[in-house]
């Protein structure tokens, strides 16, 4: 194309050719353009359908204005007005209370809007002492406690029964166990969770394993599966520490910050299972496995798991998963398995956990028209992140924070990779099979589960850098947006819940399940007694056997003892015979050979005589000779 026609304005159309190919740098479909899409204008105020649009920002830097209003504010989204309309996770941040707290930090007045400044020299980096904003669901300062946290991030989550996936991070000693924990008198979000859970179906509780999650799949459970499941489930609690009075304590504490509802409904049986893991050193350990027998003292070898995945429906294999009927036996195998976490302590955190840990509460509902929903609350306690440089650690430990900071990287690039693709179909690109923590988190990371995320920060300026690197990964994680999570359903028909069914189909059906619950005591306590009978009965017939074949062992043995001394005493006798003919055998021979050496030493004493005795002797004994003289 010629100059004169670019200046013209009116380019004339290039004639394609066959022979000679198009210039890449003239052909669009081949210009360098930017892989991520960008907005150019951030301060024109979009509508909230525009700002869930195609083009709309995933960058992971938050900006605002300086002035009073947020209407050019990228997350301003985060409000607690709009948290209804996210569809992306809420990212929430805790401060810890700290006597001098540090003034880099500052609140906006609607707690939605965190502004970093350093002015000291606690960074050497010139790009930190810069004014940043960072945006979050909510912020909770020093003053907010347990109570209002678990309200915010973590109630309406329960009474919505979905899947959804919480995880605390920070850096080390910022708070995050204590905030899913709690200590002695504030509890944390886990066993206030646990609470709701268990008084909002308290009516609708069935005591028997009958369903349960395996690889994935809702499953029947036979008789003797049911009845294994319940053995598993005794010698676990038998293994737990002893939390009556705590349990009572804290119960107390739960019921005067919260008043949670009973759902009553008479068509549906919820089963509530739990399990506990956590990954060190990139191997997953299973936290409530039962140990094995061991003739010899010492360390129990624990048994690295699987974790298989395929497009977001993830289950451990070989995972030790318990029936619990009420809070305190959830709270139980909690506290056995924080007992089996790895701990250690550093410079920083004289408790710290060295592993990331994933607490799982699944609860399995059968309907009366035989659809079963599934609804998985994983409660993840990741390990802090922390700087070698700064906290010292050597030989197992600076294993111990490069396996964390390595996974934790990992988890910050599938986030940062899921809000760059988040409206491509392909969720391949998101990189979690890069490390077991981002592999057990893949449904949250694709979408396929609600996600909420509370940060901790420490607000001292010795932690400054590392604050901001928290931060920045809660910015990463504040733009991903999800489509509707979908509800894990599954219609299969059950006969251990076949009264459900048989109940619709009766005008008095209170008349029929008084009859039935009647049936059923009588026939459970039936089968009791039958069991009982059979047990006993069959422990005196192992006894009278038992007896029976002891006395015809012992006869046999003494049969076989008596023949084999027989049998001893004659190869005795034979062998005593021959040992005596065989003695008298020898004893002739060395007398012959006696004899003959005194008849030489005889002979040899008398030379002469024995000569001519000798020459006589052959003279006698020669032949004749015949001599011829011709």
């Amino acid at each position: 194309m010629d100059m004169k026609e670019e200046v013209s304005g009116v380019p004339k159309r290039e004639t394609r050719s066959f022979l000679m190919a198009r210039d890449p740098s003239i052909d669009r479909r081949f210009r360098p353009r930017p892989n991520k899409k960008m907005r150019l204008f951030d301060n024109i105020q979009e509508s909230e359908e525009e700002s869930f649009s195609e083009y709309s920002d995933t960058e992971s830097d938050y900006k605002y204005q300086t002035t009073g209003t947020t209407e050019g504010a990228s997350c301003a989204t985060s409000t607690a007005d709009s948290s209804s309309v996210e569809s992306g996770p809420q990212v929430f941040m805790r401060v810890r209370p700290v006597k001098d707290a540090s003034k880099a930090y500052i609140i906006s007045e609607d707690a939605s809007v965190l502004i970093t400044s350093c002015k000291m020299d606690s960074t050497s980096n010139n790009v930190n002492r810069m004014e940043k904003h960072f945006g979050f669901t909510s912020i909770f300062d020093s003053t907010v406690g347990q109570r209002d946290i678990y309200n915010v991030c973590v109630g309406p989550k329960i009474m919505e029964e979905e899947c959804v996936t919480i995880m605390t991070y920070g850096t080390s000693g910022s708070g995050k166990t204590y905030t899913l924990l709690g200590d002695d008198v504030r509890a944390g979000i886990i066993p206030r969770a646990l609470e709701h859970i268990f008084t909002m179906y308290n009516d609708t509780i069935f005591r028997s394993p009958k369903l349960k999650l395996i690889n994935g799949c809702i499953v029947f459970l036979q008789d003797d599966a049911s009845l294994k499941e319940l053995q598993i489930r005794k010698k676990l609690l038998d293994l737990c520490p002893d939390i009556g009075a705590h349990h009572k304590r804290l119960k107390q504490v739960i019921d005067g910050d919260h008043t949670f509802e009973t759902k009553s409904s008479t068509d549906v049986s919820v089963l509530v299972w739990v399990s506990f893991v956590e990954i060190y050193n990139e191997l997953v350990y299973d936290l409530l496995a039962i140990p094995p027998k061991q003739d010899k003292l010492g360390e129990v070898p624990r048994k690295n798991l699987k974790i298989v995945g395929n497009k977001g429906q993830v289950f451990i294999k070989g995972l030790t998963s318990v029936f619990v009927t009420s809070s305190e036996e959830a709270l139980r195998l909690l506290r056995l398995g924080q007992q089996r976490s790895t701990y250690a302590s550093t410079s920083v955190n004289a408790n710290s956990s060295r592993s990331h840990c994933v607490f799982t509460v699944d609860i399995l509902k059968y309907n009366r028209s035989g659809i079963t929903t599934q609804s998985s609350y994983k409660f993840c306690d990741l390990a802090g992140s922390e700087r070698v440089n700064n906290t010292g650690t050597s030989g197992l430990r600076l294993k111990e924070a490069k396996n964390i900071n390595t996974s934790l990287m990992v988890l910050g690039r599938c986030l940062d990779a899921a809000s760059t693709v988040q409206k491509k179909k392909n969720a391949d690109i998101i990189p979690y099979r890069d490390s077991k923590l981002t592999m057990l988190l893949q449904a949250a990371l694709l979408g396929k589960e609600k996600l909420a995320m509370i940060v901790t920060i420490t607000p001292l300026d010795k932690y400054y850098e590392e604050n901001l690197n928290v931060l920045n990964f809660a910015s990463i994680a504040k733009n991903i947006i999800f489509k509707e999570p979908v509800v894990k359903q599954h219609r299969v028909s059950f006969c251990g819940f076949m009264e459900f069914s048989k109940m619709s189909t009766y005008e008095g059906g209170d008349e029929y399940t008084k009859e039935l619950e009647d049936e059923n005591v009588r026939l459970r306590l039936e089968i009791e007694q039958l069991r009982y009978d059979h047990v006993l009965q069959m422990q005196l017939l192992e006894e009278k056997l038992r007896g029976e074949l002891t006395a015809t062992y012992q006869e046999i043995i003494q049969n076989n003892k008596k023949q084999y001394e027989d049998e001893c005493e004659k190869k005795l006798l034979i062998a005593q015979r021959e040992s005596d003919f065989m003695l008298s055998s020898q004893k002739r021979r060395f007398e012959e050979q006696i004899e003959d050496l005194k008849d030489e030493i005889e002979e040899l004493k008398n030379p002469t005589g024995d000569s001519d005795s000798s020459d006589d002797a052959e003279d006698s004994k020669s032949p004749i000779e015949i001599i011829d003289d011709d």
